[in-house]
């Protein structure tokens, strides 16, 4: 199931990622090394969106009450794919990707 509104008010979203309060997956981890990013990468570019950013939200798979929302900013120079969900302590974000739009990690 899809929806075109953020599950995820962006001023809380973009208040968490500034100060912190996010995890990656080790996989997110292991495509930010490879392009020479870090965790304060995706921390400012995060921290950074706009409304004009929001792609769609998305029900997690094994999560019933849980959503993802997609955003596809430009950051850097690059229109980048950033899909991120809340956890269940309800304070922290986990980020599930971030590449380039379009691009395999």
């Amino acid at each position: 199931m899809e929806r075109r509104e953020p599950a995820y008010e962006l001023a809380d979203v973009r208040r968490a990622f500034s100060e912190g309060h996010f995890q990656t997956t080790a996989r997110v981890l292991r495509h930010l090394g490879r392009r020479g990013w870090n965790r304060s990468t995706v921390g400012l570019c995060v921290a950074s969106l706009t409304e004009a950013d929001f792609h769609k939200s998305q029900a997690h798979i094994t999560r019933a009450d849980a959503w993802l929302d997609i955003y596809r900013p430009v950051f850097g120079g690059e229109r980048l794919y950033v899909k991120f969900t809340l956890q269940d302590d309800g304070i922290r974000y986990r980020v599930l990707s971030f590449c380039g739009d379009g691009e395999e990690h």
